[in-house]
């Protein structure tokens, strides 16, 4: 079984094509991907430049980290050697600074490295807080989308037309979380672990209501070589997700406009290109009719394009045919006209001949000379025959008769002229108006049954059908003359109505075939506003031609 073929026009073609630039938004989004991630890159790297600084400030500070003194403590003794060598002298260390008096320094010392946005810790080892400055949520105000003088109008109005329904698909930064870790305990996280045991670490975890994303960063404290605390550096990635969002938003928005108004363009385009080229179509299907007569020409166009190009080779083509088809239209006539006179010489010269006295020899020469020259003459009166009609449709009058008491005179007539053929007429009992010429509508009957009665078998009758059509919205009336005999060729069923088409293989009898017996039904039948087919029986024994003409209506005269 053959497959059968999806037929896409050219706007289909290029809006398919098209589809290759849905890529765009997919690299758009991952160029978005890949900002994020920047973003994030980098806020990692803020946050930990951040604690790496505050720690730097903190480090080799150990008054800051001593534990209270406990009454009975045994306190640090330094001997500090004589000039002479006298005993040492035990020396009593300085008593540690009070609490609140290490917060506030340690305050002091954070207050000028926090942000609005980012909130600093600094514990010692025991995750006890030393102090805290800042906080992870920002101001409360609403965030209108931004105004961005490099892009023009239209894309702000595309911005703010579709920010709804990026609102709807994009996750939203919102300060409507749960803070965490407000006491004065912190709770051992991964993060502060690491710090602890002397390596900064940075960490991700969301807050407990699921609502935001905290990015941390904490660097260990030294005094010394050991490690005495660390300082933990907190931030939301609020502000990355917004940048995000305005990135995406931005970025699609110009991509989708971009989208729509290639794809506008291209259908616009398609579209002319088709009307251009179904034009064409049209001028090259009127030129030439269904039976390949040149009716017109068709326009060149002054087009540069490859379009312009197949419009004048149309034209060229097509005027070139016409100069062909004019030529053979007017060689029948052309040759009627120029053999008649050598013919009428042949034949007086004959006449001549036997009239004088030759032997009987002579004679047979002369009677076989007399039979050529009369087909000769046969067939110039049939070439005569078709161009005359030709020429005298234009002017024939129309009149409106009875197309049932025409045939059937014209039927009693063939039973006269074809004895030998059995003729039989199938008519309705009423009549049928027509408009037309009576005597052009039997001399295309006469074609009819000369043709049928040649391929007839000598038994079978030939059959002269008359009926209305019934299925027709307008009323119609169907001449069909039918014979039984040998089928058409498949190859000639579509030029049979053409001039100088024959089918037969050889002659039947002395009488010459030109092909225009039926080219002249082809004539009438248009001339009377019908048509005309060939077609084989459904047995496939015999053939059936068949004139569709309209009815006459009653306003008709």
């Amino acid at each position: 079984m053959k497959s059968r073929r999806v037929a896409l026009g050219i706007r289909a073609q290029l809006l398919l094509v098209l589809t290759v630039f849905l890529a765009i938004p997919w690299l758009g989004y991952e160029y978005v991907r890949e900002l994020e991630r920047f973003l994030r890159d980098a806020q990692e790297r803020t946050l930990a430049g951040t604690a790496q600084a505050v720690a730097t400030a903190l480090h080799d500070r150990p008054r800051l980290f001593e534990a209270a003194p406990v009454l009975g403590n045994t306190l640090a003794t330094e001997r500090t050697p004589a000039a002479d060598g006298p005993p040492v002298v035990p020396a009593v260390a300085p008593p540690p600074a009070p609490a609140g008096q290490r917060s506030a320094e340690i305050e002091q010392i954070i207050q000028g490295l926090s942000r609005t946005t980012a909130r600093i810790w600094v514990v010692n080892r025991d995750l006890d807080v030393l102090a805290r400055a800042g906080t992870l949520k920002g101001a409360r105000t609403p965030s209108p989308i931004p105004a961005d003088a490099t892009l023009p109008r239209l894309w702000q109005w595309l911005d703010q037309l579709l920010h709804p329904f990026y609102a709807l698909v994009l996750k939203q930064p919102t300060e409507e979380f749960n803070e965490e870790q407000s006491g004065r305990i912190l709770l051992p996280a991964r993060e502060i672990d690491g710090a602890l045991a002397g390596i900064l670490t940075i960490d991700r975890r969301q807050t407990p209501d699921g609502k935001a994303v905290i990015v941390s960063a904490a660097h260990p404290i030294w005094v010394g070589d050991q490690v005495r605390g660390a300082v933990i550096v907190e931030e939301t990635t609020n502000a990355v997700l917004a940048e995000r969002n305005r990135a995406f938003e931005r970025l699609f928005s110009i991509v989708l406009a971009t989208l729509l108004i290639g794809s506008v363009a291209l259908t616009l385009y398609a579209s002319r290109l088709s009307a251009r080229i179904r034009r064409l179509r049209d001028e090259a299907e009127a030129a030439i009719d269904e039976h390949g007569r040149v009716r017109g020409a068709v326009a060149a166009s002054v087009a540069g394009d490859e379009i312009g190009d197949l419009s004048r080779s149309f034209s060229s083509v097509i005027s070139r045919l016409s100069q062909y088809a004019s030529y053979q239209q007017n060689m029948a006539s052309r040759l009627s006209h120029e053999l008649r006179t050598p013919v009428a010489v042949v034949r007086s010269s004959l006449d001549n001949l036997r009239l004088s006295p030759l032997p009987d020899e002579t004679r047979v020469y002369i009677e076989r000379a007399q039979l050529g020259l009369n087909r000769l003459t046969h067939i110039l009166t049939r070439m005569t025959e078709a161009t005359r009609l030709e020429q005298s449709l234009g002017d024939a009058e129309r009149e409106r008769f009875d197309l049932v008491k025409v045939v059937a005179g014209s039927v009693d007539g063939y039973r006269i002229a074809y004895p030998a053929k059995t003729i039989v007429l199938e008519s309705p009992g009423d009549g049928i108006p027509v408009l037309g010429a009576p005597d052009l509508i039997a001399q295309m009957l006469d074609k009819l049954v000369a043709n049928a009665s040649e391929f007839a078998i000598n038994d079978a009758p030939i059959v002269v059908r008359l009926t209305r059509i019934e299925e027709s919205s307008e009323a119609q009336v169907r001449l069909a003359v039918e014979n039984e005999g040998p089928p058409l060729p498949l190859a000639m069923q579509g030029r049979l109505f053409d001039s100088m088409v024959s089918v037969r293989s050889e002659h039947v009898g002395n009488e010459p075939h030109l092909g225009l017996g039926l080219y002249i039904v082809r004539l009438i039948a248009e001339f009377h506003g019908g048509s005309v087919r060939a077609e084989n029986r459904i047995d496939g024994r015999g053939v059936i031609v068949t004139v569709t003409l309209p009815e006459a209506s009653s306003s008709q005269l």
